[in-house]
């Protein structure tokens, strides 16, 4: 931490490095010039932290993050309005009728962590600057991890996107103003970034806030399902998932799987918010002014909330303006009620707390954060990867290669801290084996922007999800608009097909 803190303080002198980013419309905010930048180990070092920086800015908005990109599409059985204030959030997220005005579908933070880590690959590697050999390997591999994750990012979600590779340093550069790459383009650039962070990832480190040899090998893992599954790539990509993977995942007694679910969002007011299981992490911080996160949709505000009950338990907040759906919210009490599952009392809070009709509130009791000034800081880490997923992943990796019993025994890592027995799982056909792995994502990933992707991958998202079930063959129903702001900027930018 003290280290990200010398890190950002160098930034603040070396400023050209941040652009202001307008929706691909990109303009430099200062009149410092590439020769005065660049020229000590400082320099890059800094630059290389405020990449990251500038991927949690996006992923901290009020209508961006890993949760409205990630999970709030699988729909109203999974997340509704707030039962108590009748209030919604991004209701055309969850409906699936966002347009070019939906303020979800801007990509502009995300092409600032873009142009961001494109300046560190293309100076880090010159040797006029004195820095260490492994310095200059952390740098590289930094960047190009975290240039690998945002194009992975925007290319599931828009398909065809601009593909820029060199930062923007002048007004008459193409990337000012770029087209739209061939979606097969861009996922061929990411495989290549995955590449050059591998080759530097002995250097990466162990910050959880940055990128780390497990982080750079769950998002091959992951990018290699995606290929096989939604972009029909071809069996060479289980091979590589499976790669990543065994650098990663053990079949038993890994401490970075930890015993007690609970145990693994304990930053609610917490200096220890980063657990043993988490991967890679959005770096929350009252003490640092940095704030942000999704979690503010969950907590309630006090008129509605008995006083006895006002954080402890009942989150307090401004008011809530999103909730689990009523088919979730069933499937949470029946795994709670009837299967023993202890994941439940960290995922959902449910009780009589309230002063309004029959007295029952609920509310997501994930990433809750200090409740101790009486309303609710939001400083709690957001979750980018942790281990678990590595070990779902894995467990989907053996559906796929048909070897349902090898996919059981990785599922069964999952359902033994879950409900507290082993084999949990015995059937090992291949429905049972697919409806064990749906039902184990739904469970143990809610609120971390991983269901939605798991749920495409799987195919079972039209199971879930009436309104896409409908459309399902409407082009790109998929997808996401472009804003109308970034197209109002950029003339050459087309909007996707099928959306307006």
């Amino acid at each position: 931490m003290k280290q990200i803190v010398k890190y950002t303080i160098v930034c603040l002198s070396v400023l050209a490095l941040a652009s202001c980013h307008k929706d691909l419309d990109i303009v430099q905010d200062n009149q410092m010039t590439v020769s005065n930048m660049w020229k000590t180990s400082a320099h890059v070092e800094g630059s290389t932290v405020d990449i990251y920086a500038s991927l949690r800015a996006n992923f901290a908005q009020m209508d961006i993050s890993v949760l409205h990109w990630g999970e709030l599409r699988v729909g109203e059985f999974m997340w509704s309005k707030s039962r108590v204030v009748n209030a919604y959030t991004s209701k055309d997220v969850i409906q699936n009728t966002m347009t070019s005005a939906t303020g979800n579908c801007s990509w502009s933070a995300l092409y600032n962590a873009i142009d961001q880590a494109n300046a560190v690959l293309k100076y880090a590697p010159n040797e006029k600057i004195s820095m260490t050999a492994a310095k200059r390997s952390w740098a590289i591999g930094q960047a190009a991890f975290a240039r690998a994750y945002c194009y992975f990012w925007a290319a599931r979600l828009w398909g065809d996107v601009p593909l820029n590779l060199k930062p923007i340093e002048s007004f008459d550069q193409e990337e000012m103003y770029p087209v739209r790459a061939p979606k097969a383009k861009v996922y061929a650039q990411i495989a290549e970034d995955i590449k050059l962070a591998i080759e530097n990832i002995d250097n990466l480190g162990t910050n959880k806030y940055m990128a780390t040899k497990d982080a750079v090998y769950m998002l091959k893992a992951e990018y290699s399902l995606w290929m096989y599954t939604n972009q029909k790539a071809g069996d060479s990509y289980l091979t590589d998932a499976e790669s990543a993977l065994n650098a990663i995942v053990v079949k038993t007694g890994d401490p970075r799987f930890l015993a007690k679910y609970s145990d693994i969002f304990d930053g609610r007011g917490s200096e220890n918010k980063n657990s043993a299981e988490v991967v890679f992490a959005l770096f929350n911080s009252a003490k640092e002014n940095k704030l942000g996160g999704f979690n503010v949709y969950f907590t309630h505000s006090t008129p509605f909330v008995k006083p006895a009950s006002q954080n402890n338990p009942v989150p307090i907040g401004t008011f809530q303006s999103l909730d689990y759906g009523d088919g979730y919210l069933a499937m949470l009490r029946d795994s709670r009620d009837n299967k023993g599952d202890t994941r439940v009392a960290t995922i959902l809070g449910d009780g009589n707390y309230g002063t309004m009709g029959d007295g029952t509130l609920t509310w997501v009791n994930k990433f809750i954060g200090d409740l101790s000034s009486g309303t609710m800081v939001r400083d709690c880490d957001l979750l980018y990867y942790r281990y678990a997923l590595a070990v779902m992943m894995m467990a989907e990796l053996k559906y796929y290669q048909a070897k349902y019993v090898d996919a059981l025994t990785y599922l069964n890592i999952i359902a033994k801290r879950a409900y507290g027995v082993d084999n949990y799982y015995s059937s090992a056909t291949k429905n049972d084996v697919l409806d064990a792995l749906v039902r184990e994502y739904f469970l143990e990933f809610p609120a971390e922007g991983v269901i939605w992707w798991a749920l495409i991958r799987l195919d079972k998202i039209w199971d879930y999800n009436d309104t896409l079930k409908a459309r399902k063959n409407d082009t790109n129903i998929l997808l996401w608009p472009i804003t109308k702001t970034a197209r109002n900027r950029n003339s050459k930018l087309e909007q996707t097909e099928g959306w307006y």
